[in-house]
């Protein structure tokens, strides 16, 4: 069972936080979104937290109000695995009652290997896209990146 929203869920206020970090201690994978406003974020600890038990769940989503869900997934090698824990978290984040509803979602996926062709990871890129949502995979290990550059663009 997921434990309580309060417990996995940690405000940052307004005005306090211009770099958003999380760090998987499993991997050693650490990422940092930018927030140059300095807009408040929800940081959501969705795996081992939030997300239901026994659930295959990303780590965490970050949350900025009225522009973009970001789910963030630190992983080591398994890309394959990290698109569906991403699949997963996307559809159980979008039912949670702490979803902003129509809140565009998308994802970032940092790895340790990522082969340049991989079929699953091209496909999902697409699905999420058809949703209005962006996938970008990386490997740099604490790479900073800004949450703008996973809005959608509108046409």
């Amino acid at each position: 069972m997921a434990n309580s929203a309060a417990r996995c869920i940690e405000m940052l206020p307004a005005g306090r936080y211009p770099k958003i970090s999380i760090h998987d201690p499993g991997t050693g994978r650490s990422a940092v979104l930018l927030n140059p406003d300095r807009a408040e974020v929800r940081r959501i600890q969705m795996d081992g937290c939030l997300a239901p038990e026994g659930n295959a769940s990303a780590d965490f989503v970050l949350s900025l109000r009225t522009v973009i869900d970001e789910i963030v997934e630190l992983k080591g090698k398994n890309v394959d695995h990290a698109v569906e824990q991403i699949e997963s978290t996307r559809v159980y984040w979008s039912q949670h009652a702490e979803y902003d509803t129509g809140q565009a979602i998308s994802a970032w996926i940092v790895c340790k290997e990522y082969p340049r062709v991989n079929r699953k990871v091209k496909k999902y890129q697409e699905k999420l896209r058809s949703l209005g949502g962006i996938l970008k995979v990386t490997t740099k290990n604490g790479e900073e990146r800004a949450f703008t550059e996973f809005i959608p663009q509108r046409p």
